[in-house]
This record gives C-alpha cells, structure tokens and sequence, in this order.
C-alpha cells in the first residue's frame, strides 16, 4: 500500500505574484576557479506590473551584496541572505535598470571541479545548475519559472579556459591571464535555463539545415562527444518536423561538464550532459545515449520554449520530453523497440505508485519543487500522453501539440492551456481525461478481463471489470479500450468504453476466434489480467502483428504452463523476430 505523497502538514504551493516582469538579464561575472568563488554585476531591465512599487523583491540566497543602482544611481536596499529588497517607488510601465554588484561563493547553482588525490585526471571545470530554483545562489534573479527574459552572459575564465553560455558568442578577448566571453540570447526564457560552463573544453561544429549545433568537451575526448552525439541533426530535424514548429532557437549547444548532478540538463539552446554518458568504440556496440539526448532537445520546445508557469505543473517539461525519446526511438530502431519502451516505463510507474506513494500528475501540494521530479512526472506523464495521442489520433494529437507550441511560444502555461489548445485544434472536450489522469485523479485502473466465444449464439464475448479500490484521489475511470478479433483470417477492431465498474461486449463470430487481443499495443496505463482461452494466447504469440502483444502472451503462457504452452515458447524463443519476445519466452520458460 502506497503512502501519501505529501507529508502532513504540507500546504499547497502557487506561483508567486509579479509586480515587477524582468525583460532582460546583463550578468558579468568572474570566475576564481581557485577560490572558488563569483563577483560580478548582475543588471535587470524591468518593467513594473503593479499599479505601483515601493521596493522591489529579488531572489539572492547566500551571496555578498556590495551595491545596488537603480537606474545607475544608488538605491537603498536590504538583504537577509534570500532575497533582497531594493527602494524604488516606480508606477505601472515604467522600465528600471537595476545593477547588483555581488559575491559569493556558491554551495548550490554554480559547482567548481578540479583533480584531486582520488581523481586526478577530474578536469578543472565551473558550470551551473539552476533547476529548479538554484540559479538564486549565483546570480540575483527573480526565479521563478513564469517570469521570462532575454539574457546576456558576460563571463571572464582563465586564460586557457572557454566558456558557453545561452545563444550565441558575440564578443571573445584575452587580456593577459583572463579571457573574456560574451553570450547573448535574445528570446526570452526562464531563469532557471541561464547557463554558464567554462573549462579547458574542445569544440566539434556541425550543421542542422542552418543552424549551427556544436558539441563541447574537455580536450582529448572529443571522438568520444562526437559518437555520443551523432545523430543530434537527425534529432532536430525529426522533432522540427512532428511537433510542428522549428527548432525555435539561433544555434544549439550541448557540453559535458564533470561530476555534473544530472544525466543532463535542458538548458536554452545549450544543454548540459554529464560526462559519465560519453561513449568509446567498445561500449558504441552494445549501447547508445540517444534516449537522454533526444530527452534534452526536446525540451526545448517543452520547458524552455513554453514553460510551465508553476512546478507543479512540470509534467508539461517531463512527460512531453519522455515521449519524445519514444518518438525517436520509434523512428529510428522502428516501433516495435519503442513500445518496449513503454512498457519499461509503466513498470517504474508502477513500483513508485506501489512501493511509495500515490499522488495526481499534477499537484501543488509539495515541500520542495525537486519532490516532484519521480516516475509520476516523468514516465507516467509519457505513458498518459501515449494515451492522449491514441485518443486524438496522429493528425489529432500532432495538430493539437502544434497549436499548443505556437499558441503559447514563450509563454507559460498550465494543464488547461494544453487541453484548450486541443478543443481549438480538434474540437475535442477532453476535460474527462485530463481531470481523471492528470489533475485530480491519481493511480490507475486495475482491470480483470474475462473473452470466450459462444458457438450457439455466434458471439464473442469480452468483460471488462475495473477491480481497483474507488477511494481518494483514485477514480472509476473512463476508459476507451481498443479490442482487436481475428475471426477466418480476418483482423476486426472494435472500440468500446468502459465508464462504470463493470462493461460487457458482444462481438459477431461465426466462427472462433484464433486471436482476441484486449488494447493491442498496450496503449492503456493499466494493471491487467486477462483471462481468455488457451488457444487464443498460443496464437496471439505467433501471429500478433506487435511485438509487444507476443510478448506478453509469452508472459501469459508461462503462467498457465502445461505442454501446448511449453512447445510454443519453445517455438517463439526459436523464431520469433523480435529479442524481447525472445526474451520473454526465455524467461516463461525458466519459471514454468
């Protein structure tokens, strides 16, 4: 029995007013590798939202306030270790530029490597991290996600070092031991996508159509960043294509950073990976990074092009992205490999929401936003958009997701937004499934399926029960369900729902059916045992056009043994194309 998510006493969370809109960040920051240590000015352009302000409130955790300038002139202010006020009495539309000359040394959102006895080929590195609401603990800022900004990095290395930074480089000197580099964005986007990376790195150039994409590592591995990264031109030009829109930004940067605390992160236009992923010859033959890279690009348009406007709303980020490497995966191993994909994903879902808690994909009840970063967010927030899309099929959801990313391009959004974006594109109300499988309702149907045939009557009879405890968060869900007969040679689909505890259908058959497969596919989020005579599930194994199909009747198989089960796992380990079914009869075999 899973626990409830939030710990008592947890209240909800809301995004934060916004009397003030910051239209641009100047940051001109030094780097002391040695010291480990940041001084610099950061200078925001604001535009007062509120009919009038007397002071304004900016996010500063930990760091060392030496000035403040309003408009260059000095500016009252103080500060209490987390925010910093600043006097300013300005009325609605007025623009003021703020300068903050600041230090600090960071224990969040800006990390220093550099070798040490235990590690002493670690390269000497700095990057930053800002997800989800680190980037306070390195520059001042107002960090939240709803509040979006053009950006400029000014950053100043030793001189053997480079760095990078959002957009693209428009200024590089050396002067004496430093250098200096100068990073311009001029698309807004959240703070917490402001990167700076700086070291000892090596650059690959490439091209997409005509956007520069390059790739940055330490000196001496570059064949290595090469080969993890290949196919990224692939990747944009693929998800350009599917989601409708162009890859949104003027070039696009990934870099390998040491010790980094994330597999990767999805920093505007310049994503930061962990070095840990790089791949050499050997490892190149029996593995690859796609899904992660293919994670990160994508959210270039899920997160940074459109953003969610509170983290409770992060699923809008992590489940698009997920889906995205199905997306890939399915175009490039084909779908067969995908769905295994899915598959897997449904079972990290299932161990979380089992072995852990249970809670709505989207909640604003949490202690801190990094909480909600689970298998909620982001592998059942896949599989419910794997649902979404067969529920609005291709044209449908592909034409919705355009809508949704052109509608509110450099905006931030909600749940609601999306499910607008679709009634506009399809007309389409589909306020039940995002209530039920998003906002409100929480878990997931557990379904006991029971299929014969009656030869008198010339029918084929499929019940569907929802077993599932109907109690919190947890609902008697709405549930589409695809149902596929093979009847003389013939594939007949079907399409029922289930909308009450219990549904029965009938189905014409003249002659008994050799397959009667429940949500072909296994499109459905839902636990299910099927209960369906034995030679429907030895030729589900042998002739279902998905792979995903046979191999759970090799899972099926192996539970109801006996010697006709038994030849036909055989049968499948033997000759069936696909590995997993392979694997599946394999491991059927083992445990009958």
């Amino acid at each position: 029995m899973s626990r409830p998510f939030a710990l008592p006493g947890t209240r909800p969370r809301f995004a934060p007013d916004r009397p003030i809109d910051v239209e641009h960040y100047r940051l001109a920051v030094t780097l002391d590798p040695a010291a480990q240590r940041i001084a610099g000015t950061a200078t925001l352009t604001v535009a007062v939202v509120a009919p009038t302000v007397a002071e304004l409130v900016i996010d500063a955790v930990e760091l060392e306030i030496d000035a403040v300038r309003v408009d260059g002139a000095p500016a009252r202010f103080r500060h209490d270790g987390k925010q910093l006020w600043v006097a300013a009495t300005a009325a609605v539309g007025t623009r003021l530029a703020v300068a903050i000359d600041y230090r600090g040394q960071p224990r969040r959102g800006l990390y220093f490597t550099a070798p040490d006895a235990g590690y002493p080929d670690k390269p000497a590195m700095a990057w930053t991290q800002g997800q989800d609401e680190d980037s306070r603990h390195w520059f001042p800022c107002i960090d939240s996600p709803h509040d979006k900004a053009t950006s400029e990095v000014i950053a100043t290395v030793p001189a053997a070092w480079t760095a990078l930074s959002n957009g693209v480089l428009v200024a590089d000197s050396v002067r004496g031991a430093t250098r200096t580099l100068h990073w311009r964005l001029d698309v807004p986007h959240a703070c917490y996508l402001v990167t700076l990376v700086a070291g000892d790195l090596a650059t690959i150039e490439t091209r997409w159509r005509d956007v520069p994409v390059s790739y940055h590592v330490v000196r001496g591995r570059e064949a290595e960043a090469a080969r993890t990264l290949a196919r990224t031109p692939a990747m944009l030009e693929l998800f350009s294509q599917t989601f409708g829109v162009d890859y949104p930004y003027p070039r696009y940067a990934q870099v390998f950073a040491a010790d980094f605390i994330f597999g990767g992160m999805e920093n505007t236009s310049a994503t930061t990976l962990t070095d840990v992923i790089l791949i050499d010859e050997r490892a190149a033959l029996d593995y690859d990074i796609d899904a992660l890279v293919a994670h990160e690009l994508a959210h270039q348009w899920f997160g940074d092009l459109v953003t969610c406007r509170e983290w409770g709303e992060g699923w809008l980020h992590e489940g698009f992205a997920t889906y995205a490497e199905y997306v890939w995966r399915a175009h490039h191993e084909g779908r067969d490999a995908a769905d295994l994909e899915l598959d897997e994903w449904l079972e990290m879902y299932f161990a979380e929401d089992g072995n852990r808690y249970r809670r709505p994909i989207a909640t604003r009840v949490y202690d801190e936003p990094i909480d909600i970063f689970d298998h909620h967010l982001y592998e059942k927030g896949a599989r419910v958009l794997h649902m979404l899309r067969r529920e609005l099929g291709d044209a449908g959801f592909w034409a919705s997701l355009r809508h949704y990313l052109v509608k509110h391009r450099h905006g931030a959004v909600e749940t609601r937004d999306l499910a607008r974006a679709i009634a506009e594109a399809t007309g389409r109300s589909l306020d039940w499934f995002f209530h039920q499988w998003i906002t409100d309702g929480a878990g997931h149907p557990e379904l006991k399926v029971v299929a014969s045939w009656d030869r008198a009557a010339g029918l084929c009879e499929v019940r569907v029960e929802q077993v599932q405890a109907v109690e919190g968060p947890t609902p008697l869900f709405r549930l589409p369900i695809a149902i596929e007969l093979v009847v003389d040679g013939h594939r007949h689909a079907h399409a029922v729902v289930l909308d009450e505890r219990r549904g029965a259908w009938f189905f014409p058959a003249a002659e008994e059916p050799t397959q009667c497969v429940i949500d072909p596919g296994r499109t459905l989020l839902a636990a299910v045992d099927t209960d369906k005579p034995l030679p429907w599930w030895l030729a589900e194994l042998h002739g279902a056009p998905l792979a995903i199909d046979r191999g759970y009747a090799a899972k099926a198989l192996g539970r109801l043994a006996g010697p006709q089960a038994r030849a036909a796992l055989i049968k499948a380990l033997a000759d069936d194309e696909f590995w997993a079914v392979r694997g599946a009869a394999a491991a059927a075999l083992a445990a009958s």
